[in-house]
């Protein structure tokens, strides 16, 4: 199954079906099963990252998604957290902008120019698969165990 490696809180917003589209600097061909994979980055990097660039928009929509006190710190990383089907790669453009709602728009870098990446049918899994990620699209074993 292919796989993308996203950084928390990012990857579970998806895997939860809270987030509908993932933004990179590249665009895919492929559709289909998508495994996803939170990596090992430490979500405060990430916070102080979005404050120093004055993301406020980001940082209040994960206050407002994450409600239980300390629950981005619990994210898990360098584990599968979900699945879902990768329907369609959107290049960004003013139109494609125009029909994002403010969550969508917050929690992504939608800046003309880039891709965004929709997705369908997530699901969060049960139980968390250890996974080595890998940047761009990479293959995963669901059936191998990871050391």
């Amino acid at each position: 199954m292919k796989a993308i490696t996203i950084r928390q809180p990012w990857a579970s917003l998806l895997a939860s079906g809270k987030k509908l589209y993932e933004t990179r600097g590249w665009s895919t061909r492929y559709t289909g099963p998508i495994a996803i994979h939170a990596a090992k980055w430490p979500v405060r990097r990430t916070i102080d990252a979005l404050a120093s660039a004055g993301r406020w928009d980001a940082l209040e929509w994960f206050e407002h998604l994450f409600q239980t006190p300390g629950a981005l710190g619990e994210l898990p990383g360098g584990v599968i957290v979900g699945k879902a089907v990768l329907t369609r790669c959107h290049p960004i453009d003013k139109a494609f902008l125009a029909k994002l709602s403010p969550q969508e728009r917050a929690l992504g870098d939608f800046t003309p120019g880039r891709y965004a990446w929709e997705f369908a049918e997530m699901t969060a899994c049960a139980q968390l698969l250890p996974a080595k990620g890998a940047q761009g699209l990479w293959d995963w074993d669901e059936n191998a165990e990871e050391p």
